[in-house]
């Protein structure tokens, strides 16, 4: 929902409601990690988009990131102000580890240590007192604290916690983690060295600051080539690379040395394909290389299993069959491609909220597509579709909040009607469907009962024939 709300439905992070709170407040204030990490994943990924940094970890550049400290407009106080009062520990380090500021005062006079003070929430007096950084774990040889490249401390302390609780199927919590479901982790690479000197100032300033970002905009520059220093910053989480017109056709071999990657954005450049190499960013999970012109998706992206997010919109595809073994995804855009047909597990796909694939060459909808009991938005107008099929009326019209299927040969006058009067009369389309789908099953009923009818007469006559006889 929250997810829906910021890509279709017109709402920001910092909308207001009619008391003044945005969204950011009230997960702050409800205690709703989940809610908040939502929240916070999005204005990371819209900070990126325009050349900012990341938003989370140490190396976070805090200045871009004043919109975390926004207060609401009945009693002045920030996101970190709220859940220091509600003594709502994670939400509290999680917007710290953003960026939010410990100083800035509410309309009242005060900082979210006194609001944790005068609530008497001693976990959150206890970690300002310790100048707000987690509390050190007792030293166990029996667990591995081994620091993950990006891990956050929250994620680092969760991640310890459940090892030391023998949780094994929870031991790779932390989002940095390098394999999932408890599975060894890949033998890692040789040491590659350091590699050559850099030659961007972008990358010479990642590396210097050892940051978890790195935003290469080289559009509108002269290079002809991608500095090759850049695939030896191994500690980068969150990679944006853009060059001018032409110039990057392909991805180099060497982006395996990128593995802890979690956001890969390599979109508005020349790219005709993607390298099998792919299958090594074992902790990917956001993908989008939009503006392209790749033809199809190389078969080593079913290693990619943390996948997230999948922004192939505008290149040349003419089917996704490795997607096929992606069960994480949440959100996948596919528009103003080629493709014929969406062959997914649908029904494995049970986070997947977001389904765009307009402007294609789809001829039909599979019938299993109501088994994504989460999606949200379905978008697959411009496309050469007739039928819809009628398993579609077991989807919920509570969930599936935003439909369009205009511009599509459609044959059923009744459905075409009924999409006439706007994009959102999914209730009644549904209603429609589900309609349909038990008038055929009504038909078939019919059809075999005839059938079996038609059998009984032929044994009476053939009984009839043999007693003459």
């Amino acid at each position: 929902t929250i997810r829906w709300c910021f890509n279709y439905g017109g709402i920001t992070p910092f909308t207001r409601d009619d008391d003044g709170y945005c969204g950011i407040h009230k997960a702050a204030m409800s205690g709703k990690v989940r809610s908040l990490e939502s929240i916070l994943d999005h204005i990371r990924r819209s900070v990126m988009g325009r050349g900012g940094g990341d938003i989370r970890g140490p190396n976070a550049r805090k200045k871009r990131y004043e919109e975390l400290d926004t207060k609401d407009e009945d009693v002045g106080m920030t996101p970190l102000m709220w859940a220091c009062k509600g003594g709502y520990y994670e939400c509290a380090i999680l917007l710290h580890e953003c960026g939010a500021s410990i100083d800035i005062k509410s309309d009242e006079g005060f900082t979210a240590q006194q609001y944790a003070k005068h609530a008497k929430r001693e976990e959150l007096i206890k970690w300002f007192e310790r100048g707000c950084v987690e509390e050190e774990e007792p030293e166990d040889d029996t667990v591995d604290e081994e620091y993950i490249e990006g891990e956050t401390a929250t994620e680092r302390r969760k991640r310890i916690k459940a090892k030391k609780a023998g949780l094994d199927k929870f031991a790779n919590i932390s989002k940095k983690t390098e394999a999932a479901g408890g599975k060894e982790d890949e033998e890692e690479l040789p040491d590659p060295g350091p590699g050559p000197d850099p030659k961007w100032e972008e990358i010479i300033a990642c590396r210097q600051g050892n940051l978890a970002d790195l935003i290469c905009l080289r559009q509108d520059s002269k290079d002809t080539e991608v500095d090759e220093s850049l695939w030896y910053c191994r500690q980068v989480n969150n990679l944006k690379l853009r060059m001018p017109a032409g110039v990057l056709g392909e991805l180099p071999a060497q982006l395996e040395l990128l593995r802890s990657l979690t956001t890969l954005i390599v979109s508005h450049n020349a790219l005709q394909r993607l390298p099998p190499e792919i299958k090594d960013l074992k902790q990917l999970k956001n993908l989008e290389f939009t503006d392209n012109k790749v033809t199809e998706l190389p078969r080593e992206m079913e290693a990619l299993t943390q996948l997230e997010v999948i922004d192939a919109c505008r290149n040349q595809l003419v089917n996704v069959a490795p997607l096929k073994a992606l069960d994480q995804l949440v959100t996948l855009k596919l528009d103003q491609n080629s493709i014929k047909s969406l062959s997914l597990q649908y029904k494995k796909l049970t986070r997947l909220t977001t389904l765009s694939a307009s402007h294609n060459e789809l001829s039909s909808v599979d019938d299993k597509i109501s088994r994504l009991g989460a999606l949200t938005s379905l978008n697959l107008c411009s496309n050469s579709i007739k039928e819809l099929p009628c398993e579609m009326g077991d989807m919920k019209e509570k969930v599936l909040v935003h439909l369009n299927l205009d511009d599509n040969p459609l044959k059923d006058s009744k459905v075409k009607k009924i999409l006439e009067k706007g994009r959102a009369p999914i209730k009644e389309l549904l209603a429609h469907l589900r309609k349909e789908q038990e008038s055929g099953k009504k038909k078939k009923k019919k059809a075999k009962e005839e059938d079996d009818d038609d059998e009984e007469e032929e044994e009476e006559e053939g009984e009839k024939e043999e007693e003459k006889e």
